[in-house]
């Protein structure tokens, strides 16, 4: 070939070859895409651009949670809608968390719950997780139908107590009520009284309604204010007992034959027989199985005995907390709420970490954490106060009958003032002789001794308003 040619043919193909190149590649900047990692996606009609625009793909995070995997957590619970709804937050941040999806069962009404609970229980799905109140376990064996667990960091003491059973921890404690003095500073201020504090006895508690009830005052609606609402059942008696000396009942103890606790239990039943019937300063009882609080919240009660979670049902008015007066000795009652970690259950680690997470946050409206605050001074103290001091009865079912008896007695000692205390005492004894209770364990406690304590020097500034 000559050579002419072949220069003709080179020349030609480098020609071609840049003809392909300027067409087929991107020729500025701005037709070069962004990222490799994108592809084209159809274009709808209002998309500005007729060819479409680029979609990124997804790009793993080293940070990003696994999804969930393996098997839901089934959790049983009991809670109003909107403390429901704190649950839900609670079993999302678990699944983001840990990867596990927590399945929710949530009953309004707590009767249903504990049935609820034990069918599902005795069922192929049983809960791994289910919440359980420490003065019955919702009805349950903890021995039988809890594993034992652990409760998290700074926890406060007595409140694990409360799910101690035969030196194993059953539930992880979540939150308490405590009972508590609640008073409306603008009655006190009214009559020119000083406000309830540590140094109260139940001597000034009485002179204070006797001083509150002879002012006759009333409130904005023109209703009569009484002095004092209070409960009326066992439990109150039980708190009696308690700062007399011996409780009647605390954990899974009863101590009502204990040696020197008839003094202590004949002290509490003068003093409800007293207060109802020997001075007219308390507001109407409420019906059986009623809290008080409907006169305090009503601002027609100036002092109310209530459990501290009372503040989740009181209108918005001004009113304060403070700790219940004392006797020989303070103390209260606790309610104790928990997560337990079914027998049953086949992810029982998962299970675990599971009821630890949802302890770490109150569900139902005005309890208390059981994980102690950071701060002293905030305006749940006095409750973690309290709690310290305070009697946790468990009533097993063999028990049950008794306490509800009890609740019946002391019920009526305040509504029938011909109920004579020497009597009732003697009743209550036969009644806990003749029941299957277990046999009595000795109190190391203080035993009552002496008269009833005198009204303090302070309660004559406290009328004065100093």
């Amino acid at each position: 070939m000559p050579k002419k040619a072949v220069a003709i043919f080179f020349i030609a193909a480098l020609i071609g070859a840049a003809l392909f190149v300027y067409f087929t590649f991107p020729r500025t900047k701005e037709e070069i895409p962004k990222s490799n990692n994108q592809r084209p996606f159809p274009s709808y009609p209002s998309s500005p651009e007729p060819g479409g625009v680029p979609a990124p793909e997804t790009v793993p995070h080293p940070n990003t949670p696994q999804p969930p995997h393996g098997p839901t957590l089934r959790v049983m619970g009991w809670a109003a809608p909107d403390e429901a709804k704190i649950l839900e937050t609670q079993a999302d941040a678990f699944a983001s968390a840990t990867g596990k999806r927590a399945s929710l069962t949530i009953e309004n009404n707590v009767a249903d719950y504990r049935r609820d609970l034990k069918e599902a229980l005795a069922s192929d799905t049983p809960p791994d997780v289910c919440m359980v109140g420490a003065r019955d376990f919702s009805g349950i064996d903890p021995a039988q139908d809890l594993i034992e667990v652990k409760p998290n960091p700074d926890t406060i003491v007595r409140s694990v107590e409360a799910f101690t059973v035969a030196g194993q921890v059953r539930a992880v404690p979540d939150e308490f009520s405590v009972e508590v003095l609640f008073y409306n500073p603008q009655h006190f201020d009214r009559a020119g009284i000083g406000y309830p504090d540590r140094h109260w006895n139940w001597d000034v508690l009485e002179a204070m309604s006797r001083a509150l009830a002879s002012l006759k005052l009333k409130n904005a609606a023109g209703d009569s204010i009484y002095p004092l609402e209070l409960p009326t059942d066992f439990d109150f008696w039980n708190i009696l007992c308690t700062q007399a000396g011996h409780p009647a009942l605390d954990l899974d103890v009863w101590h009502l034959s204990d040696t020197g606790s008839k003094d202590s239990q004949m002290r509490a039943l003068d003093f409800i027989n007293e207060i109802f019937h020997g001075l007219v300063v308390t507001a109407p009882l409420p019906k059986t199985n009623e809290r008080p609080g409907c006169f305090f919240a009503q601002e027609q009660a100036s002092l109310l005995i209530a459990p501290s979670d009372m503040v989740a049902s009181l209108p918005k008015f001004h009113y304060v907390r403070t700790l219940l007066p004392g006797d020989i000795a303070r103390a209260s009652l606790a309610q104790v709420n928990g997560w337990g970690v079914t027998a049953k259950s086949s992810q029982p680690e998962a299970a675990r970490i599971l009821a630890s997470f949802l302890a770490r946050q109150p569900i139902h409206a005005g309890w208390s954490s059981v994980q102690k605050p950071t701060d002293a001074n905030t305006s749940d103290a006095v409750c973690y106060e309290a709690l310290g001091q305070a009697i946790i009865p468990r009533i097993d079912p063999k028990a049950a009958p008794l306490a509800q008896l009890l609740d019946q007695q002391i019920g009526a000692l305040a509504r029938n003032d011909r109920q004579k205390t020497d009597s009732l005492y003697a009743q209550i004894q036969s009644e806990y002789q003749s029941s299957a209770v277990p046999p009595a364990v000795e109190s190391g406690l203080p035993q009552a001794v002496g008269v009833k304590p005198s009204v303090k020097a302070d309660a004559g500034a406290q009328l004065r308003g100093l």
